[in-house]
């Protein structure tokens, strides 16, 4: 019954996304936050000055809904003051940016592919889940990623251009993850440039983690809203190089690692009590007295250091690193081994927590803000959530 519900609410935000209420508005706030979902926890997009107008495509709790930088955003309702209101048909066109992009029976990463759509090829956008365009590919009901589709003009004619290939590119792949440290946000530039006259497409905040997919002069180029950006050096720290680190096989197995899951369950624990940090990926720094002063773990920041300290490189985020390793089900975990979650009740099917398994029906994770790193059982609420485990050593 419960799934059920969970599918026809999934189904009717599909649905009403077509028609809404578009609101022209002010923002009235310095900066103001540009969110990828409806929630005060969700990931920072990008940000909004005072002042700027903006046009909602509808509201989802305290949050309107709007197209910030070709895709869908979210900002807090408070801080917008609307001027009038008049009905418009948010149907939309997207251009495909990669190379090749992947076509998934379902909103997440984790689906089966059903095909791939080439560049340049125009498709209708008929709904947004998860950080997926829903389209009709095939003439089947299917998603492909905002990241790599451009939305333009609701005028524009789409092409039947997408095709099924035999041989599926995978899009860019990152080359390490960096550090936002800069005391102030970090502009995100259109063009490897400083120069006074170069576009700003947007912001990153102090301690934001961000993925890096190569270097232009003296910036690092990054993908921001959609499209390509780049960031100054010298305000990013790099947290890890993946060119430089061992890279885990297509099954998961890294044969040049002596770590055992033992090994990993060991290391883990010595963590236990770090407090959490959103963004986080580096043990907390305590004084003399005991007293927090600065860093700690999300979910799968704290995964991504202990495998990190074996040699094994990890994607940075959770929603990345369910894609590595080999399928493991819950009654043949491992210690070691890697236990994914659907925590987030705004996106009940998206995969949003992971933990480390431990043996004896436990795992450690780091869960959420205010808790720290902690071992919990593998039972009633989380094996409720359970989605999947992944074995990446032997």
């Amino acid at each position: 019954m419960k799934k059920r519900i969970v599918f026809i609410v999934m189904l009717l935000s599909i649905v009403s996304s077509q028609i809404a209420i578009a609101d022209t508005g002010v923002v009235n706030t310095t900066s103001l936050r540009v969110r990828q979902k409806p929630s005060l926890l969700s990931n920072i997009t990008g940000y909004l000055l005072k002042n700027e107008k903006i046009t909602t495509l509808g509201k989802s709790g305290d949050f309107y809904i709007i197209n910030h930088g070709g895709t869908t955003g979210y900002i807090g309702s408070s801080y917008v003051n609307l001027v009038k209101s008049t009905p418009v048909k948010t149907e939309k066109y997207g251009q495909i940016t990669a190379t090749t992009l992947n076509v998934r029976s379902g909103a997440g990463s984790n689906y089966p592919l059903t095909g791939s759509i080439k560049l340049g090829s125009k498709v209708t956008i008929l709904g947004t889940l998860n950080g997926f365009y829903k389209i009709i590919y095939n003439g089947k009901t299917s998603y492909i990623s905002t990241l790599y589709v451009k939305v333009i003009s609701s005028t524009s004619t789409p092409t039947a251009t997408a095709t099924v290939t035999p041989a599926v590119i995978p899009p860019a792949k990152p080359t390490g993850v960096g550090n936002i440290i800069a005391s102030d946000f970090l502009n995100v530039r259109k063009t490897a440039s400083l120069d006074n006259k170069a576009t700003i497409i947007g912001s990153l905040k102090p301690n934001q983690m961000i993925d890096i997919y190569g270097t232009q002069d003296n910036f690092y180029k990054i993908k921001y809203s959609g499209q390509w950006g780049y960031i100054y050096k010298p305000y990013v720290s790099m947290v890890n190089e993946t060119s430089s680190s061992p890279s885990y096989i297509a099954n998961g197995q890294q044969p040049t690692t002596t770590a055992t899951g033992n090994n990993i369950v060991t290391y883990a624990n010595t963590f236990l009590g770090t407090p959490y940090l959103w963004g986080g990926a580096t043990p907390a720094t305590l004084s003399a007295t005991g007293k927090y002063i600065s860093g700690g773990f999300d979910c799968s920041g704290f995964v991504l250091y202990v495998y990190k300290h074996y040699g094994i490189t990890l994607p940075r985020t959770t929603m990345d690193q369910i894609n590595v390793g080999t399928p493991i089900d819950i009654d043949n975990l491992k210690n070691g081994d890697l236990v994914f979650f659907t925590t987030n009740t705004s996106s009940p099917s998206e995969v949003s927590h992971i933990g480390i398994y431990i043996g004896n029906n436990k795992f450690i994770h780091c869960p959420k803000p205010g808790d720290v790193v902690k071992i919990s059982e593998l039972t009633g609420y989380y094996k409720d959530n359970f989605v999947i485990g992944k074995r990446v050593i032997k």
